[in-house]
């Protein structure tokens, strides 16, 4: 048995009683609903039926409509109350009919045509059929679309056969089959066979705001905020800017220009300290060559690095030198930095390749690389790393 559904009858209709039918595994059935199977990018209602919340609603192939309700405690037979979360439900009504005006505005006015729709918790999402929209069109667009807020259009249903439907060449091919097509009509703007709940007028929209786009399937995604939310985040953004204002000491109008030149100037800053950190580490790297005992003519360096200098800069500092067998290590509590380096005739005193497991079990080591430079890390004491390295130096 089938759920008379009573959203189309009466979409601004919160509560109501209905008997329930059948308890499945895709959820229970009732002889009557107030609730909206998802479909259509329009998510299905929530709420509460008999107190117990209901989760989703959703619809089978062959149009059963099905209430998710979290540990039902009732049976077949029950009469039970269907209690709809009214903000969810009104805000999809809101946002669907949002679309529709969005669509056929985009459609009659620049003659973009709508591929696909999503409506979210927070977004409405349009995927068009263009490559390029310019942003000045995605304003005209938003200003359309308050336009037609403002002027309070209302909005009705009318069903038709499939032939006068045909006859009316929508903007939308029509999907479903049969006669008892669904079209609905939002005056002087769009007219579109549809199986959603809408507004009854185009002014309970509230507000239309543009979001910005995104690339899809080649295709150019809108994205739209409505109503509470619209509001919401355009105010968020001026808290944003106010804040960024006060951070740069800037006044809204030179506000990108200043943080422009921030960036710039903390890019070349950061270029700045990258170059005195790689000249640090050289110049500690040459006061450790000159103090360091020799093997076979070679200089052999151990290094337990403190804390300010980069591995990754000693690493560079040491292909500098032509000759230079260097183990450095850097505590950090139980973790262990390493880097050897085998440069010129260093690679004779050490095959690292073969050496490697030697090496790094004493530190349960990872890492690896390829000559002259090995790097990575590990656990425990990093002395002990440094006295293995000299201990296999051939």
């Amino acid at each position: 048995m089938h759920s008379k559904p009573i959203y189309y009858e009466e979409p601004y209709q919160r509560t109501l009683q209905a008997v329930v039918t059948s308890i499945t595994e895709k959820g229970v059935v009732l002889d009557k609903t107030i609730c909206y199977p998802e479909g259509g990018g329009q998510a299905g209602d929530r709420g509460t039926i008999a107190g117990k919340p209901l989760l989703d609603t959703i619809k089978d192939d062959d149009h059963t409509i099905y209430h998710q309700v979290a540990d039902p405690d009732f049976s077949v037979g029950d009469t039970v109350d269907i209690v709809l979360d009214w903000e969810h439900r009104y805000h999809y009504m809101q946002m669907h009919t949002a679309q529709h005006v969005a669509s056929g505005l985009l459609f009659h006015h620049f003659s973009i045509a709508t591929v696909s729709v999503h409506q979210g918790e927070r977004i409405l999402t349009i995927e068009t059929d263009r490559k390029d929209i310019p942003l000045t069109v995605c304003y005209a667009l938003e200003d359309l679309v308050n336009q037609s807020v403002r002027e309070a259009k209302p909005v009705s249903y009318e069903v038709h056969t499939q032939q006068s439907a045909q006859a009316l060449d929508l903007r939308r091919s029509i999907k479903v089959e049969g006669d008892g097509v669904r079209l609905v009509v939002v005056d002087d703007i769009d007219t579109v066979a549809c199986g959603g709940l809408h507004v009854a007028n185009t002014k309970e929209i509230d507000l239309f705001h543009y979001e910005g786009q995104e690339m899809i399937r080649g295709h150019v995604r809108l994205i739209f905020t409505i109503g509470a939310i619209a509001r919401e985040e355009i105010r968020k953004k001026e808290r944003i800017v106010e804040q960024l204002g006060a951070l740069f000491s800037s006044p809204v109008e030179e506000l990108v220009e200043t943080a422009s030149k921030a960036v710039t100037q903390a890019s070349s800053d950061k270029s700045a300290l990258k170059k005195c950190n790689e000249r640090l580490a050289l110049l500690e790297l040459e006061k450790r060559i000159a103090g360091a005992p020799e093997e076979k003519g070679t200089p052999v360096v151990l290094w337990e690095v403190e804390e300010g200098l980069s591995l990754k800069d000693i690493g560079k500092a040491a292909t500098a030198f032509e000759n230079l067998a260097l183990c450095a290590v850097q505590q950090n509590g139980e973790q262990v930095l390493w880097l050897i380096a085998l440069v010129g005739e260093a690679e004779f005193l050490l095959n690292f390749s073969k050496q490697r497991q030697n090496l790094l079990s004493t530190i349960a080591g990872k890492g690896g690389g390829k000559p002259p430079l090995y790097q990575g890390v590990g656990t425990g004491e990093g002395l002990i790393l440094l006295k293995t390295f000299k201990d296999l130096l051939v």
